[in-house]
């Protein structure tokens, strides 16, 4: 098919799925208060569950470390990652055998190159552990622009032998999907969709078992958004997309699916509007 042809097509398809987004109505929920963290995760960034525990990092700043908590946000211990360096670690992923962590963060578009650790959850045990490295190059990375460049990204999931990285795009605000292998290696990707969210994703999950996607996002109004959408091999599923405005509104970082309830959504905050870093969860109940 002519390039000219294939631009029109998805030109079409990027109007009819932002006309199907102004036509949401999203539904208002308010979150529920877990915990309340240690005053040295302040800036809480990813999340992911395993085995009962709860591992969070900090932002940048922060050493190359991550802290293992009970589900009630007390802090058990952390864990060096002896081979890392923590230049702006934005978002965690996980799946049976590795936790991921993504050193994605690019606020003034100066790193053309960011990396993913990939650690087992054996390595785990101990209290210093050595990860492998994914290398990613957006395929479509332009310079410049620090204001307002799209290649920032702050929500990473796993579906299946994927990496879904979501891009947060001060430039157009929607956000870009990169996929790539989760294995070791140096990968260019092409982002793959362009989802329209108006707004800053800062969170991704998938369901290991449904599939179903929920991105986390924010407005400069202080709004906060979940979204969530079917998922196949083929991508996201857009069109098929429900709406959550979360309230009370804060610095909404990361989220991750209840691996012990399907109808329960779980995210953190940063130190900032309520005083506090936390832990808190969503009752989805018969939308589930």
């Amino acid at each position: 098919m002519p390039r000219a042809a294939n631009w029109l097509i998805g030109l079409v398809l990027n109007v009819f799925l932002l006309t199907a987004l102004q036509a949401q109505t999203p539904q208002n929920k308010a979150i529920s208060e877990i915990a309340r963290f240690d005053a040295v995760l302040d800036e809480t960034s990813g999340m992911a569950i395993h085995n009962g525990s709860l591992w969070t990092h900090n932002d940048s700043g922060d050493e190359a470390r991550i802290f293992e908590l009970d589900m009630d946000g007390n802090i058990q211990r952390q864990v060096l990652i002896s081979n890392a360096d923590n230049v702006d670690w934005e978002a965690m992923a996980t799946d049976a055998n590795y936790l991921y962590i993504a050193d994605t963060g690019n606020n003034a578009n100066t790193r053309s190159t960011l990396v993913i650790y990939r650690i087992s959850w054996s390595a785990l045990n101990a209290n210093q552990a050595e990860a492998e490295l994914i290398r990613i190059d957006y395929g479509d990375y332009r310079p410049g622009n620090p204001l307002t460049h799209n290649f920032d990204a702050e929500g990473l999931a796993v579906r299946d032998d994927e990496l879904w990285l979501f891009s947060k795009n001060r430039g157009d605000g929607n956000t870009r999907l990169y996929r790539f292998p989760k294995r070791p290696g140096h990968y260019r990707p092409q982002p793959s969709q362009t989802l329209a969210v108006d707004s800053l994703v800062t969170g991704a999950d998938i369901h290991p078992l449904t599939g179903e996607l929920i991105l986390l996002s924010s407005r400069r109004q202080r709004e906060n958004f979940i979204w969530r959408a079917p998922t196949s091999e083929q991508g996201v599923q857009w069109q098929d997309l429900k709406l959550i405005r979360i309230s009370p509104a804060d610095q909404w970082e990361a989220i991750y699916w209840d691996p012990d309830n399907h109808c329960r959504i779980l995210l953190s905050h940063e130190d900032n509007e309520r005083g506090f870093a936390g832990l808190a969860a969503i009752e989805l109940h018969q939308d589930c």
